[in-house]
Order: structure tokens, then C-alpha cells, then sequence
């Protein structure tokens, strides 16, 4: 699996990546369909997408990223804010030397992916974006509280499993807790505190770049409805089901998520 460091505001900045390598410290090799800049979820880190990463190389330029204090980047807490995190990538995608790229986001990651459609519109050509994405976060006190306790250490470290497809296979929920221990609970609050306090409501006529929300086949009905409801809200946006998968897809269906990717890109090209 290709993977490197680059420096990146002082922050040593790990990527995963496909196709052909290059030096340490220098961008990889891009010129293989677009480019799709993968944003992880809050807590988690760029290994989570390494399926799909293999499953997007077949037409396109993945890459992802660990957001500093996550997974194996440099730093001791989250950055606290999404305009910084969404600063940071776009710090990233300028040290890789990536043109307008495709920004892929999970929960925190689409709300980081919103952020730079708000702040940057020339720069991403299109948004892919699940795992509960929308305008804001529905993330009450007693959520963050529990993360909280986690991360002073009161309480124990429980992996959620909530949220997977109903016969999501063994190996899935080991991977994707093999990445989740990877970053500090004290990263993960940050993350949190993040969350609740950012809104793009009133920039959504900025995001104008087409803009695909993914929702599970097996998620519920009421996130089904906030995803046709927060597609319906953007400028050029629209909601497609992912077969088989719950709010976790990156993780639970890949092969089948790099394939509705290609289609939305193939489309919003034409």
C-alpha cells in the first residue's frame, strides 16, 4: 500500500495513496483519471478508506490523509475547528501539488469537504459526501460528554459498532476498529467540539460544484429523508443509495461505492 509523510505547516502529514510513487517528502504520481482527495470521519484516520482506495485506482487518483493528532500524523490535538481542518487540506492538496481535485468526505471529512466547496469554490470539481452529511451536526451535550469522560479518562473506550449494515461481515468491524484505536480519545473530542459548533446553512450557495450524498440502503428512514432534504438544498446536488451498506459504506461496500463515483463523475463531465 503506498504511503508517505510530507510536511505539511510544520505538521508531518501521513498519506495513503495509489499508483506510482515517487521520492519521499514529494507528491505521487496524479495523472490517472481524477483526482479524489479522501476526508475521514471524525476520530478516524485515512486508513479507513483503504478499500476504497483500491477500488477508485481502477479509474481515478485516490489519496487520503490523517488530519493532525489522527492516526499516524504529527500533533497532540485535533485542530478544533472545521474552517482549520478545512485549511489544512486544502494546505495539503497545495503541497501535493493537486489540480482541482474531487474531495470525498465521511461525516466530519464532509463537513471539511463543505467547507472548502464555501471557502474555495474553484478548487473542488465535485463533492462525494455520506456518513450523515449535512449542513450541520446533530451532536447533543450528553454525545460529547461521553467522549469527554473517555478522553479524561473516566469512562472506557467502547467501539461503536451502530450504524453497519445488518449482515456486515466480522472482518469489517475489525478493520475498521483496528483504525479507530489508532487516535487518541483527546483528538476525537476535539473532533466533537468541532462538530457542534459548525454550520454551513447560510454558505450553501456557495458550494455551486456538483455534490453526490450517498445514504445506505439500510440506513433509516428519517436519515434517508435529511439526505434528499440537504441534496434538494444544494445548488447542484443530488442523493444516490448505496446497495447494501449502512452509514459506514466506505467501509462496508467500496468496491461498490468507487463504482457509483465513477458514474456520478462520468455523468457530471458530460
Amino acid at each position: 500500500m503506498p504511503q508517505k509523510y510530507v510536511n505539511v505547516e510544520e505538521v508531518a502529514t501521513f498519506l495513503h495513496h495509489r499508483g506510482t510513487t515517487t521520492l519521499p517528502g514529494h507528491p505521487p504520481l496524479l495523472g490517472h483519471g481524477q483526482v479524489v482527495l479522501c476526508l475521514h470521519d471524525a476520530g478516524g484516520n485515512s486508513g479507513s478508506f483503504a478499500e476504497l482506495l483500491d477500488a477508485l485506482a481502477q479509474d481515478h487518483t485516490p489519496v487520503a490523509f490523517d488530519q493532525p493528532a489522527h492516526g499516524r500524523s504529527g500533533g497532540l490535538d485535533s485542530l478544533g475547528a472545521i474552517p482549520a481542518m478545512a485549511a489544512h487540506a486544502r494546505a495539503v492538496a497545495t503541497k501535493l501539488q493537486l489540480p482541482p481535485a474531487v474531495l470525498l468526505g465521511a461525516g466530519l471529512g464532509a463537513a471539511v469537504a463543505l467547507e472548502v466547496a464555501a471557502t474555495d469554490p474553484p478548487f473542488p470539481k465535485a463533492l462525494v459526501l455520506m456518513s450523515g452529511a449535512g449542513a450541520t451536526f446533530d451532536l447533543s451535550d450528553e454525545a460529547v460528554q461521553s467522549v469527554r469522560l473517555i478522553a479524561t479518562g473516566k469512562a472506557r473506550r467502547v467501539f461503536d459498532n451502530s450504524g453497519y449494515a445488518p449482515d456486515t461481515p466480522r472482518a469489517v468491524f475489525g478493520r475498521a476498529f483496528g483504525e479507530w484505536v489508532k487516535t487518541d480519545p483527546r483528538a476525537t473530542l476535539g473532533d466533537c467540539i468541532a462538530q457542534q459548533a459548525w454550520s454551513v446553512a447560510d454558505r450553501l450557495d456557495q458550494v455551486t460544484c456538483p455534490v453526490l450524498v450517498v445514504v445506505g440502503e439500510h440506513e433509516d428512514a428519517d436519515a434517508k429523508t435529511r439526505a434528499a432534504t440537504f441534496a434538494e438544498s444544494l445548488p447542484n446536488g443530488r442523493v444516490a443509495e448505496l446497495a447494501g451498506a449502512g452509514r459506514h459504506g466506505f467501509l462496508e461496500q467500496p468496491i461498490a461505492l468507487a463504482q457509483l463515483v465513477s458514474t456520478f463523475l462520468a455523468e457530471v463531465a458530460s
